[in-house]
């Protein structure tokens, strides 16, 4: 069963730089194929910085929640509280990130971290969990559709002189 292979922890100041960490490497592994490296090194440098983690850990509105098994830190989410979202009524969570580490996917950790978000999002009587999504990556949609997503609307994502096109996808709880 997943849940006894992995632990999840609700992340604090001192898994700051565990995050940052997964953070810059799994968004490094996942999309630098795709573009250019002073694009994903700006992104990088400015999204997942000691600083900036720790400055997320400290708001009230924002959550982490890390999965570990004998192996390492496996993977993480990051949850936003009552956030606005275009197309979405009553009260709304956002999925911001769900990082899983190469070596771990396909071993249910992500359905994990998954749930635990849809949970929380229940738990604290969020109308809608939502979450945006590169348009290209198969993999992740596939995952979300499975876990019960659907598409409502789209945005762009800048990453360095690029604009991505994204999928907003929400789930009812």
């Amino acid at each position: 069963m997943i849940d006894s292979q992995f632990k999840l922890v609700n992340c604090t100041l001192k898994h700051a730089a565990m995050l940052a960490e997964i953070g810059a490497s799994t968004f490094d592994e996942t999309f630098s194929p795709y573009h250019p490296a002073k694009d994903m090194e700006a992104y990088i440098e400015k999204t997942y910085t000691l600083a900036q983690l720790k400055k997320n850990l400290l708001n009230p509105y924002i959550q982490y929640y890390a999965a570990y098994n004998e192996n390492g830190d496996c993977g993480y989410i990051k949850l936003l509280d009552d956030v606005q979202a275009e197309g979405i009524e009553g009260r709304v969570m956002e999925l911001e990130k769900i990082y899983v580490r190469q070596w771990a996917q396909g071993s249910g950790v992500a359905s994990l971290l998954m749930n635990k978000g849809i949970d929380l999002a229940r738990k604290q009587g969020y109308d809608y969990l939502f979450l945006g999504v590169w348009q290209e990556n198969k993999r992740a949609l596939a995952f979300y559709k499975k876990m019960g997503f659907e598409v409502f609307n789209t945005r762009t994502f800048q990453l360095g002189d690029e604009m991505c096109d994204d999928f907003l996808l929400k789930l009812a709880l």
